[in-house]
C-alpha cells in the first residue's frame, strides 16, 4: 500500500495520464458542453466556396473582401486562421513578368496596381483583425521584433519556465505582420496518443512571451493594447485582459471542454461574399476565417471527434473562455485522488479478513461505483477528478488480499486432500479387502454346474446376488449319497460384513452336520440352530429352507426355520408350505425343527428364495411380490430347464426393479425332477 501511495506521488500524474485521459475523454463523449449561443462565427472556406470562387489559394484580394464583408456585419474582431509567408503569386507584378507578350499600354496600367499583399494589409489595417502564425519546434532561433509581439505585463514570478517553448516561428510576409492589429500563434498540445484535450494561452517562442490566436482575437475583441499574466513561484495562474481574468494551468494551458462541431457554428465564405448573410447578423461576436475544404484542411483528433478542423478548435477555446467552462483540474486533485485510495484501502485491509471473498467482491464494486458518481458529479462541474487510479490501486490490494486468503485456504485445502487421500487410501484398503471377502464368499458357494455325483434326472440351478459386496444370503448343495441331494437356502439379517461373516459360519456348520449325519439329516437344524448361537455375538438370526430330494422317487423332504415357503410349479402353481416349520436359527436356542415331505411328479420344479426377490422395489416404490412370481412360473414351459426358469426370473426381476439401487441380497436356487 505504501509502494502504490509513493508511486502516486512521485510518478502518478505523468505516468497514469492514460488511463486517466480514457475516463475523462469518455465523459466528454457522453456528455458532450451545451452551447447555449454562439459568441464566434466561423468563416468556412469550405467546398462551396471553392466551387464559387475558384481553388485555393485565393487571390489575397478575395480574402481581403471576404475580411471586409464579415466586419461589416458586426463582429468585433476577425481573426485569420491561414499563415501567408510568401507574398501572392496572384499579384499584377508577378503576372507581369510572365507575360511579354502584354501591350505595352496595358503593362503600364498593371504596373501602377497595387500588390494583392498591399489590398489585404489595407484591409487588415482597417479591421480589428488578428492573423496567425505558427511557433516551430526544428529551426535555428531567430530574433523576434519586441515590436512585432504583443506587449505584455508579468504580474509576480517570471513563469517562462513552465511554458511550452519553442526556438523559431513561421510567420507572414512583412507587410501583413505590420498592418494586423494582433499576431497570435496556433500551435495545439496533441498529447502522446496524437489527441488535442489542452490548448495554450501563452508560448515562449524564442525566449519572447507571446500569445496565442484565441488570447489575441479576445484581446483585440476587448480594444485593449496588452494583456497581463499573473503568475508566482509554482508557475502562471492566469491571464488578464482589461478587466476580466482568465485563469489557467500552471503551464498556461486550457483544458477544453468540447461540444460537437454544429453547423450552427459555420457561415460559408461563399456565402458572405454573395451577400447573403444579413447586416448586422454577426453583431457582438468575433469571427475566425479558416479554409475546411477537402486538401485544404488541417485537421486533429479529440475527445468527442476523430476528426476535427483546427479553426474548430480554436473557435471552441474562444468559448470555453468566454463561457468559463474549461475544464479543470487543479493541482491538488492527485492529493484528493490519494485520499480517495486511502479511504477506500485502509476498510478493506481491516475488514476484508473476516469477510468471504463474495462480499469483498461486492464492498469493491459498491466502492467503485461511489468513485464514479463522485467522480461524475464532479465532472459535471467541470472538475477532473480520476476514479481510476484509486479504483485500480484498491483493485490490487483486493487481489492481493484475496490471494493471502486463498493462500491460507490452500494450505487448508492441502491439508483436507491429503487427510482425504489418506481416508480414500483405507477406503481402497477396504474396498479392496471387501472384494477379496466377496470372492472368498461368492468361491465357498458351489458352482450350480458342477455339483460332483448329481444324478442325470436331477435338474439344479442356483444364484446369488449380494445387496453390497458381501451379503448375508447362502444356498449350498451336495450328494449326500448316490441318490440323496442335500441342499440349502437362508438368508441372514442385515447386510454387509457382519452378514456376510454369519452366513460363512451357518453356510459351513449346516453342510458340516448334514455331512456327518447322512442317516439322521432331520437333526440338520436342530443342531445347526445350537452350533450358529453359540457364535453369534451380534444376536443376528438366519431364516433356512434346508431339504433332500431322492433321485429315484422324488420325494423331497424339507425343514423349514422361518423361510419363505418355496414355490412349486406342477400342473399348478403352488406354495409348500410346512405344517412343522420352526423359528429362523439363532431365535429359540433348543427348539426341535421338523420336516415335512412332499412328492414331486415328473418335470415339476420347485423354486426356492430370499425375500430379497419378493421384496425388491422399483422406482416408484412397489414390490416385486409373490403374486408377480406366480405369475412368471406359470407362464413358462414345462421343459425349460432350471437354468433357464432361474434365467427368466432374474431378467423379469431386473426389469421390474429399473434403476432403483437394490435393497437386500437376493438368492435364489431352482431344481427339477424329471422323473425315474
Amino acid at each position: 500500500m505504501v509502494l502504490i501511495a509513493l508511486f502516486h506521488i512521485a510518478a502518478g500524474e505523468r505516468l497514469w495520464s492514460p488511463a486517466r485521459n480514457l475516463v475523462f475523454d469518455a465523459y466528454q463523449r457522453f456528455m458532450p458542453r451545451p452551447v447555449p449561443r454562439f459568441p464566434v462565427v466561423i468563416i468556412d472556406i469550405d467546398e462551396r466556396s471553392l466551387a464559387a470562387f475558384g481553388r485555393w489559394p485565393w487571390p489575397r484580394t478575395r480574402l481581403a473582401q471576404l475580411i471586409e464583408a464579415t466586419h461589416r456585419l458586426g463582429t468585433l474582431a476577425v481573426g485569420i486562421d491561414i499563415i501567408m509567408p510568401e507574398a501572392d503569386d496572384l499579384s499584377p507584378n508577378y503576372l507581369l513578368a510572365g507575360r511579354p507578350d502584354l501591350s505595352p499600354a496595358l503593362r503600364d496600367a498593371l504596373s501602377r496596381l497595387p500588390s494583392n499583399d498591399d489590398v489585404l494589409a489595407k484591409t487588415l489595417s482597417r479591421v480589428p483583425s488578428v492573423i496567425a502564425r505558427a511557433a516551430l519546434v526544428d529551426g535555428k532561433a531567430k530574433k523576434t521584433a519586441a515590436a512585432n509581439q504583443t506587449p505584455v505585463i508579468i504580474m509576480g514570478e517570471s513563469p517562462l519556465s513552465y511554458l511550452q517553448s519553442f526556438p523559431t516561428e513561421l510567420t507572414n510576409i512583412p507587410e501583413i505582420e505590420a498592418a494586423a492589429t494582433g499576431r497570435g500563434y496556433i500551435n495545439d498540445t496533441r498529447e502522446n496518443d496524437e489527441i488535442v484535450r489542452a490548448m495554450p494561452l501563452v508560448l515562449v517562442v524564442n525566449g519572447v512571451l507571446s500569445p496565442t490566436l484565441a488570447l489575441e482575437i479576445l484581446r483585440v475583441a476587448a480594444g485593449e493594447k496588452q494583456y497581463t499574466v499573473r503568475s508566482d513561484r509554482h508557475g502562471m495562474l492566469g491571464v488578464q485582459i482589461g478587466n476580466s481574468f482568465i485563469d489557467t494551468d500552471r503551464d498556461g494551458r486550457l483544458r477544453l471542454y468540447f461540444s460537437p462541431a454544429f453547423a450552427a457554428r459555420r457561415i460559408s465564405a461563399a456565402a458572405i461574399l454573395k451577400g447573403e448573410v444579413q447586416a448586422a447578423q454577426l453583431a457582438n461576436q468575433v469571427a475566425i476565417i479558416g479554409a475546411t475544404a477537402v486538401g485544404v484542411t488541417d485537421v486533429a483528433t479529440t475527445p468527442v471527434a476523430a476528426r476535427m478542423d483546427g479553426v474548430e478548435i480554436q473557435a471552441q477555446l474562444v468559448e470555453n473562455i468566454l463561457e468559463g467552462s474549461r475544464l479543470r483540474r487543479p493541482p491538488s486533485a492527485g492529493w484528493w485522488e490519494l485520499l480517495g485510495l486511502l479511504a477506500f484501502a485502509l476498510p478493506l485491509i481491516l475488514y476484508l479478513p473476516r469477510f468471504r471473498p463474495v462480499h469483498a467482491v461486492e464492498i469493491f464494486l459498491a466502492g467503485t461505483a461511489l468513485a464514479a458518481i463522485a467522480s461524475w458529479l464532479l465532472f459535471r462541474q467541470h472538475f477532473l477528478y480520476d476514479p481510476t487510479f484509486p479504483v485500480a490501486a484498491n483493485a490490487l490490494v483486493v487481489l492481493m488480499l484475496l490471494f493471502a486468503a486463498f493462500a491460507a485456504s490452500e494450505r487448508r485445502r492441502r491439508k483436507l486432500a491429503a487427510a482425504l487421500e489418506e481416508e480414500r487410501t483405507e477406503r481402497l484398503r477396504v474396498a479392496g479387502e471387501l472384494r477379496a471377502a466377496r470372492d472368498i464368499q461368492m468361491g465357498m458357494l458351489p458352482d450350480p454346474r458342477a455339483i460332483e455325483g448329481l444324478p442325470r434326472n436331477l435338474d439344479f440351478f442356483a444364484l446369488l446376488e449380494p445387496a453390497q459386496d458381501v451379503g448375508g444370503d447362502l444356498y449350498d448343495a451336495f450328494m449326500l449319497d448316490e441318490k440323496r441331494l442335500c441342499f440349502m437356502i437362508g438368508d441372514v439379517s442385515g447386510k454387509g460384513v457382519p452378514a456376510s461373516l454369519l452366513m460363512s459360519i451357518a453356510k459351513a456348520l449346516s453342510k458340516s452336520i448334514a455331512l456327518r449325519q447322512r442317516l439322521d439329516v432331520h437333526a440338520i437344524l436342530t443342531q445347526a440352530n445350537v452350533e450358529i448361537a453359540r457364535d453369534n455375538p451380534e444376536s443376528q438370526f438366519v431364516t433356512m429352507i434346508a431339504a433332500v430330494l431322492e433321485a429315484d422317487s422324488g420325494k423331497l423332504e424339507f425343514w423349514n426355520a422361518g423361510h419363505d415357503a418355496p414355490s412349486r410349479r406342477s400342473v399348478n402353481i403352488a406354495h409348500l408350505d410346512s405344517s412343522s416349520g420352526g423359528p429362523p436359527l439363532c431365535v429359540l436356542d433348543d427348539f426341535e425343527y421338523r420336516s415335512d415331505s412332499v412328492q414331486l411328479d415328473r418335470q415339476d420344479a420347485v423354486v426356492f428364495f430370499t425375500d430379497g426377490l419378493t421384496e425388491a422395489a422399483n422406482s416408484a416404490g412397489e414390490l416385486y411380490g409373490r403374486q408377480r412370481l406366480d405369475a412368471l412360473l406359470e407362464n413358462i414351459t414345462r421343459d425349460s430347464t432350471a437354468e433357464q426358469i432361474l434365467q427368466e426370473i432374474v431378467a423379469d426381476h431386473r426389469t421390474f426393479v429399473g434403476t432403483a439401487e437394490p435393497s437386500d441380497d437376493v438368492a435364489l436356487l431352482v431344481l427339477r425332477w424329471l422323473g425315474k
